[in-house]
């Protein structure tokens, strides 16, 4: 069997193979990485849950920043706002139009929908990530990493392209559901977890609520072996779109652009593992290459 031994954050990291369990002679190749690469190496093959909480913390905390330090955008917000509306419109896109009025003549499931769309987003998300730490340690790394990318690359698009939701188009017809719900829920008028005053109501594209969903479902659905937690998983995003066009929050194009996000946040994520790995195939034994992809380190 492979072992690795880890001689220090900054020494070299030596890899030995002993002797098979058939008593055939062992094979011994000494390997050597440093610096850098070690402490690289180390993380990956096993990533400590309170530096993951650390971390995930400082990036939402950072992400948070920057997505509600966008100010002085209004004007260029509603431009593009409506912008999308009549794109929609011209191609019969507009589905939050036929929900929104859905959701504002059925109360009941008006309340549902406000309940899932201020709690749901905040619980299930950082629940699949425990989950997959403790359960999936192996694609642990990897789908973390898509993630983060994802929700790095949305702040390019809530930079470059504000973006008023339905709900501040009342003139088109639209209820903001959140604002009626209000009343009796925890949430502010916007629906935002934060107070309205220091949350930017113009982060709509791309639909990160959709994104981080749509992440959930797919990575529920590929490694959970219930079939009631799959089922539960796949539709979860679905749920998601109604919930955040029913509620006048998202446009479909913002959900679109959630999902492109993600795809782009995921070949980035593919392209870094392919990187990593090419390198460690340039420095380490094949079959010590072989293992550390089964623990999801390359």
């Amino acid at each position: 069997m492979t072992t690795m031994r880890n001689v220090g954050e900054d020494s070299a990291m030596d890899v030995t193979d002993g002797a098979a369990t058939d008593g055939t002679p062992s094979v011994t190749s000494s390997v050597r990485l440093s610096g850098l690469p070690v402490r690289i190496l180390n993380y990956l093959v096993k990533p400590r849950w309170w530096f993951e909480i650390a971390m995930i913390y400082g990036i939402y905390a950072v992400y948070s920043l920057i997505r509600n330090g966008v100010h002085n955008v209004e004007e260029k917000a509603f431009s593009n706002g409506q912008w999308i509306l009549d794109v929609e419109d011209r191609f019969g896109l507009a589905w939050e139009r036929g929900l929104n009025t859905f959701l504002d003549n059925t109360p009941s499931v008006a309340a549902v929908c406000a309940v899932v769309y201020a709690s749901l987003h905040f619980i299930v998300t950082p629940g699949t990530l425990v989950w997959l730490y403790v359960k999936h340690h192996r694609h642990y790394r990897f789908t973390s990493t898509v993630l983060i990318l994802t929700t790095c690359l949305a702040l390019v698009g809530f930079y470059t392209l504000p973006t008023a939701p339905p709900r501040m188009f009342d003139s088109e017809g639209f209820v903001d559901i959140m604002a009626k719900t209000g009343t009796w829920g925890w949430w502010p008028e916007s629906g935002t977890p934060a107070s309205d005053n220091i949350s930017n109501q113009f982060a709509a594209m791309p639909s990160l609520h959709c994104a981080w969903a749509t992440f959930c479902g797919i990575v529920i659905v590929l490694y959970t072996k219930n079939h009631v937690v799959r089922v539960l998983g796949a539709l979860y995003p679905v749920l998601t779109y109604f919930v955040v066009m029913g509620t006048a929050n998202h446009y479909l194009l913002d959900i679109i652009g959630g999902l492109v996000t993600l795809l782009v946040g995921f070949i980035l994520a593919w392209l870094l593992r392919m990187a990593w790995r090419a390198y460690l195939v340039r420095h380490l034994d094949p079959q010590i290459v072989t293992q550390l992809s089964e623990k999801g380190a390359a």
